[in-house]
This record gives C-alpha cells, structure tokens and sequence, in this order.
C-alpha cells in the first residue's frame, strides 16, 4: 500500500509544476504552512506518512481550475465569433420601436384686443384692453374652430411616451399621452389626452392591406371616442360625465378593410347616488360602420346608449337620466380625403407618422372638393315638468353641411349647421337642469352659416376672408331664467351659444328677443420655416344680443348701492384684433 502511495504522490507532484507553468500564477501561500511542509517532505524523500486525501483535494482542485479557465476561453471566444458575424450582416429593425418626448407643441405670442370700441367692463366678458395674451370667448368668432375644441391661440404642449411592438401579423402600440395647457407663471394644468393601449391582428404584416382586428383601450379618459362626426356636433365624450368628478375609461373593438369599417365599444363612470350617498358605476355603449359604396362616396352611422346615473331632482330620484342616440353622415369626395377633427386622432410619436404634423398646406394643383353632411337624433329621459314624480323624453336634433373646395392655390370653405337646444345643452343636462322644458317655456334653435375663402402665395403667404351669420339659440319664460337674475319681471329671453367646450347664455332685457349676429373676418398669414407662422386677424362683428348687468337708473353703483339690477343692452358693434407669432411642432 505504501509503494501505491508514493506513486499517486510522485504523479501529483510531476502533474502540479506542469499545471502551474501553464496558468497564471496564484498568490504564494505563507510560508511555514502545512502544505509546504509536506510538499517539502515529499520532494526531499522524507519518510512522513503521506495524506492519499489531501493529495487527491490537490489534484482535484487544479484540475477543476483548468477546466473551468478552458470553458471562458470559448466562451470568449464564441462570443467574439457571434459580434464579428453580426457587423458584416445588414442589421434588421427592431420588433420595438417608437420613441418619447413632446409633441403637438403650440407657442403663440399674441397682441389682442378682442374689442377697441369698447372700455373694461362694458361688455360679458369684460375686454381688458390691448395686451399679450390668449383672446377671451370675444376674440373667437361662431365660425372659427368648427372642428376642434381648441382656439388656436394657446400655448399647449403634449408629452408622449409612445412604443409599438411588431411581430409577424400582431402589432401593440401603447402611448401615455400628458396635455400641459393653461400655463401660467405660476400655475400647469396638466390632464390625460387619450392615452391609450392598441392591440392588431393584421391580415397584412406590412401594412399595405388595411384589413384588421384591433383592440384600443383608453386607461384614462375615453373623450377621444366620440360619436357623430364634426367636432362641432360630437356627442358622447367625456361632458356627457361631466357631475362625476372621475376619469371615463373605454375601450373599442374595431374590424376595418380596404372600403369599410365596424366598430363596437363601452365607456365607465363612477356617479355619487344622492339617495344613498354612495358611489355607483355608470356603462355606456357605443357603436358604428362605415362603408365606400364607391370611390367617391362614404357612408357612415353610429350610436350609443350612456347611462348618466340617477335624477338629481326629489321626485324622480329614483328614475335614471339615459341618454341614447345615433347620427349619420354621407360623404362625397373627388382629390381630397374625407376628413374628422384631428381631436379624435390618437397620438403617436415616431419620425415617420409626426413629421408632418404641421406641415404647411400643400397645394397639388387642379381641382379638388368634398362634401359632406351629418344628422343626430337624440332622445333623454328627464323629469316631467306636468307631472310629479314622473319623467319623458327630451328629443334632440343637430346637422349639417360642410364643403371644402381647392383650385390650384385657392381655398374656399363652407359651413352650415343646425342645432336645437336640446341638443346644446344635452350634456348639462337641460334647462332647467335634469327636467324636460316646461309647456310655456319657448325654444329655438341655432342657426348657422359661413363662407371662406384664401388665396396662397409661393407656401410664404396667404390672405383670406371669412363671412357669416348665426342665429343663436334661445329659451324664453314668462317667469325668469332658471338660475338666473332676471331683474324687472316680464318675459325673459337667454341666449345660449355653444363654442365646442363651454355653454355660455347671455339673458336679454325683459321683453326682448334675440337677433342674428353677422360677423366679417379678414386674415393675412405668412408661413417660414415649417414650423413658423405670424397671422394678423382684423375682425368685425356686430351682435344686437350683447347685454351688460348694472343697478336700474345708476350711473355708478356708489350713486345708489340699493337699487335693484337688471340687463340692458351693451355695445353691438365689435372691432377687434388678434395678431400672434406662433412656432408648431
């Protein structure tokens, strides 16, 4: 056994000087150790008693550190394989791709004066006088903005964290969408613009065929599914849950193809239950087609049923206001696409689908026009003036007609429309609120008209005139306004104008009824830079509806702070001027 041993040993002592001429050396043990001491009893012949375990833990050890050194080497190596042959390949895109940052950006400096036949005070809303500044509700005419909520002055930016997965047939884009508006020194208002979650089944995975499945949910605020088709005449976004006080998420199943689209979705609320004192959830449903019978003609319709909660009146308290409805639109085109607000449009931030954004208008040349016209009907259950404790339904109606034509650089523009009070104040709901109108109660509808027409220069200049009329929509009672101070009894008229965002009512003198507002505007624009636009507005309108609110046969309210208000009529005639230097990207 003894002579075995000695063999093992002189075979690790021969192995051991090999292995450590070949790897790197490790740090000299401290002298005096006991494994120094039998190495050295070892190589000197000594006649110790030799430890088979301790020799075997040696060999064991150096081996295991050559193999383990061997398997980094290749895998080095294999790694430095892979890099080389990845550089001489084309490199292929990314199954993920977008990017982040703002966008939609509007810088606007602006030198107003929304009236400069007037002095602070004598007019609703009161004109402060020349300054820089966004225009008040004065310094934007009935015609302007018929199809956005936005006025154009604002200075407004939306930051967007945008990313889209494509692989094969299935596509996912996702964007968290943050609208910075109202800015103040001081004070951002910040609020959710439709940030959204879509999910495609493509029949083509390049894209080319449109046909596809796609799933898009809004985690926040669904006020970009909308139904009807102007933004002027949308309905079902976000007011239609105004009292809630909470975020409205969505979600909409779609199925497009080449000539066509179908589209079911649902929207949710939470509503405080007055009877309970307890929140309760609110559905709504929506849904929608479209069709090309032919190239030049589209017909569209949608609908939706919302249930807005509980009445807020005693009696019926226990009835729900539901509002339901449909509209539908045709549309007849020959070079020129059928278009919808860019309000209902999702953000999407990548170089390819923002870069043009806000490019200049481009003027292919020839001819070019669309067409189209819309219809709603609407119907609501709320209170029942006649009778306690019942309700009916409030019917509500809205249309019309916009066309668009382009010659060669010409622009000519057209809009009419019609909207009845009902319609107007749905989302309020009514006048007085949450109760149909009374029998006595006198209703007309708005009523409205525009022509326009530009002439661009070279993409640097364009000048233009816009043209047009309103009758704007009116309540009448034999006992005031609801809500309102009517001051000196007798029959009072309001006036009530909608402007895409806010209902604003202005209430004549007793006895008064309202007139038609005419109202004149020319424009001059000139376009640098992409991006870079200075416009001068100079505008006229003259308004027999305006009306101030002061104590009856005063001069001043320190001649007599007893006597009672009432409205009498204000300045008609308006002069006014916007003239902005504006970037947008």
């Amino acid at each position: 056994m003894r002579r075995i041993a000695r063999l093992v040993l002189l075979a690790a002592v021969g192995i051991v000087p090999a292995i450590a001429s070949a790897q790197p050396s490790e740090p000299t043990e401290p002298t005096g150790s006991a494994d120094t001491e039998r190495n050295t009893s070892v190589g000197g012949g000594g006649t110790g008693a030799i430890d088979e375990a301790h020799v075997k833990e040696l060999v064991d050890k150096e081996l295991a550190k050559i193999l383990n050194d061997r398997a980094a080497r290749d895998a080095a190596e294999r790694a430095a394989r892979e890099d080389q042959a990845l550089a001489s390949t084309p490199s292929s895109p990314s199954d993920l791709t977008g990017s982040s940052g703002f966008m939609d950006t509007r810088l606007a400096f602006t030198l107003t004066n929304e009236n400069v036949l007037v002095q602070p005070g004598q007019t609703i809303p009161s004109v402060p006088g020349w300054r820089f500044g966004t225009p008040n509700s004065l310094g934007v005419l009935f015609f302007d903005n018929y199809d956005t909520r936005y006025s154009g002055f604002e200075t407004m930016s939306h930051a967007v964290m945008y990313r889209d997965f494509h692989k094969g047939h299935f596509d996912a884009e996702t964007a968290f969408v943050l609208r910075i508006n109202e800015l103040s020194q001081n004070n951002i208002s910040l609020s959710d613009d439709g940030s959204y979650i879509v999910l495609s089944d493509w029949k083509d995975p390049d894209h080319v065929d449109p046909t596809r499945v796609s799933l898009t949910v809004f985690p926040v605020s669904a006020d970009r599914f909308r139904l009807g088709y102007s933004y002027r005449l949308s309905w079902g976004g976000d007011p239609e849950y105004a009292q809630s006080g909470s975020a409205t998420p969505g979600a909409k199943l779609q199925y497009d193809t080449t000539n066509g689209y179908a589209f079911i979705g649902a929207k949710s609320a939470v509503i405080l239950d007055e009877r309970t004192a307890e929140d309760k959830s609110a559905m709504a449903v929506l849904a929608g087609a479209g069709f090309d019978p032919t190239p030049m003609v589209r017909l569209e319709a949608n609908g939706g049923y919302f249930d807005r909660g509980y009445n807020e009146l005693v009696d019926v308290d226990d009835q729900k206001v539901r509002l339901f409805g449909g509209s539908a639109q045709i549309a007849i085109h020959d070079g020129m696409p059928v278009q919808s607000s860019l309000d209902y449009k999702l953000y999407r931030y990548n170089n390819e689908r923002v870069s043009g954004l806000f490019d200049p208008v481009k003027y292919p040349g020839g001819i070019s026009w669309l067409a189209m016209s819309e219809f709603t009907v609407m119907g609501q259950t709320l209170k029942d003036p006649e009778k306690t404790g019942a309700t009916d339904i409030q019917m509500g109606m809205a249309g019309d007609v916009n066309v668009r034509v382009m010659i060669d650089r010409w622009r000519l523009r057209f809009d009419a429309s019609y909207r009845d009070l009902a319609f107007i104040l749905h989302s309020t709901p009514s006048l007085p609120t949450f109760e149909d109108f009374p029998s006595d109660y006198k209703t007309s509808p708005d009523l409205f008209a525009a022509v326009g027409l530009d002439r661009n220069w070279n993409d640097f200049l364009t000048l233009g005139a816009v043209a047009g009329i309103e009758k704007p929509a009116t309540l009448t009672s034999p006992d005031g306004i609801p809500g309102g101070m009517t001051g000196v009894g007798g029959t009072s008229t309001a006036v009530i104008r909608n402007d895409n965002v806010n209902t604003i009512i202005t209430i004549l003198p007793a006895g008064k009824d309202a007139v038609p507002q005419l109202a004149i505007k020319g424009t001059a624009k000139l376009t640098f830079g992409r991006i870079y636009s200075a416009l001068l507005e100079v505008f006229y309108s003259y308004d027999g509806n305006q009306t101030t609110y002061q104590r009856v046969g005063c001069t001043s309210q320190e001649a007599c702070p007893t006597a009672p208000f009432q409205y009498v009529f204000g300045q008609f005639n308006q002069l006014g001027v916007n003239a902005t230097l504006q970037a947008r990207f």
